[in-house]
């Protein structure tokens, strides 16, 4: 049975026409209008004293402090047990100095400052040779820039503003996700790259180009908040979905099938092995893991509940809980492209583990050193990576005495191996 004519014009109207509507019960409130209409009354004739400059350094104006003290007016006088009303699609917060949001403004430096401490990471552990690091740098920049701009729009809620902080974040999920394609795919892998990459790089640009190019073709002071949010929702859980689908590759084996004459299966994580084998690597669930704690603490945006003590809103709690889970994934990221090297050197029959072939840092190919880290009996040593839970526990945990992946050259400094 398919849907009538009529019943799809209310359905396009039920789920777009709200994505463009900016006004909220709060400000539709005659109580509101009329203390607004006063205020600009008294306070906005040119006659009377400008607003502070510490107001107008953020782009303040008296219109704009007007709304800020009715909207703090009007929720002071609300009787108890009645609901908190937004305004202009927002709660009401209290500001500090000129800054809007004080404490979002607080997580989403948390987050540039874990993202940062994350490009430090790849630089410290991941070697120049291995082609994913550039790529995880790129990410890392991205996201970086994504963060700064969410402080910014945080500080300062302007169309300007806000168009900025919704364009980076869909950077960061496109990148996040075209990294993901190429990695579970192996389309670049840290010793080759695949002809297919260019095509998708090309692929992903066009998309987010028309994504943007879209959502510029809307005035100054709308925006199609439903339509863009069904965006990124769809290139994020196309992210989280890849990304269980590689950890659920250690337990379960997927199906194949032909296409064209040509068998097509899901790739291997690491190149030299079977997933199935046992035991596991240690950050076999590590993703997985990751996905389910991000899509849990993505319900607080789900769950927009008014400010506690007009300071603390569920937007600002999502924030929060994405400080440690990117510490988590970078941990992860970083681990996975030295493993997956070590993978790849091992299948190709390069000896790994020694000094002269360490899997991490900025150390660089010396001489004789593919012929390097052969243990005991002739066997080569491949060293382990330490786990997210002995990661974040500070363990020191390692097979041999041979540089191990995930691990600070400057803490191996006077080790040698036997």
């Amino acid at each position: 049975m398919f849907p009538s004519r009529q019943h799809l014009i209310l359905l396009w109207t039920f789920l777009v026409l709200p994505s463009f509507v900016l006004a909220s019960s709060g400000d539709r409130n005659p109580t509101f209008q009329h203390c607004l209409k006063g205020c600009k009354v008294t306070y906005c004739d040119p006659s009377q004293p400008p607003v502070p400059i510490w107001l107008r350094g953020l782009g303040w104006t008296c219109e704009d402090d007007c709304k800020y003290s009715c909207s703090h007016s009007f929720t002071d006088n609300i009787r108890p047990g009645s609901r908190y009303h937004q305004f202009y699609g927002k709660w009401v917060f209290y500001r500090l100095g000129p800054i809007q949001e004080p404490f979002s403004v607080i997580m989403s430096l948390g987050n540039l400052w874990v993202n940062l401490r994350g490009l430090q990471e790849i630089i410290r552990r991941v070697r120049k040779e291995n082609k994913l690091r550039r790529w995880l740098e790129g990410m890392a920049w991205v996201q970086i820039n994504t963060w700064f701009w969410s402080s910014v729009f945080h500080c300062r809620d302007t169309p300007l503003t806000e168009r900025l902080d919704y364009f980076s974040a869909t950077l960061t999920i496109a990148s996040s996700l075209l990294y993901t394609i190429i990695r579970i795919f192996h389309l670049q892998t840290p010793l080759q790259t695949s002809r297919t990459i260019l095509p998708l790089i090309i692929l992903f640009t066009c998309l987010i180009l028309g994504h943007f190019t879209y959502l510029l073709s809307f005035p100054i002071g709308s925006f199609p908040y439903g339509y863009h949010t069904h965006f990124a929702l769809s290139l994020g859980l196309l992210h989280h979905l890849l990304w269980s689908l590689f950890s659920l590759s250690f337990f379960l084996k997927f199906p194949s099938f032909t296409l064209l004459s040509k068998k097509i299966s899901w790739p291997r994580p690491y190149l030299s092995r079977d997933p199935l084998e046992r035991p596991l690597p240690h950050d076999a669930l590590t993703p997985v893991i990751l996905v389910g704690l991000t899509l849990l603490s993505m319900s607080l945006e789900l769950l927009d509940f008014a400010p506690f003590f007009r300071m603390v809103d569920a937007h600002s709690l999502w924030h929060a809980a994405t400080i440690p889970l990117m510490m988590g994934w970078w941990s992860f990221l970083c681990g996975d492209a030295i493993e997956l090297e070590g993978s790849q050197m091992q299948a190709r029959g390069i000896n790994i583990g020694s000094e002269k072939m360490p899997l991490t840092g900025n150390s660089n190919l010396g001489n004789g050193g593919l012929n390097g880290g052969v243990g005991a009996g002739g066997m080569t040593e491949t060293p382990r990576l330490q786990n997210f839970t002995q990661l974040a526990a500070h363990t020191d945990y390692t097979r041999s005495k041979s540089i191990s992946p995930g691990r600070s050259p400057q803490r191996e400094k006077g080790q040698h191996p036997e």
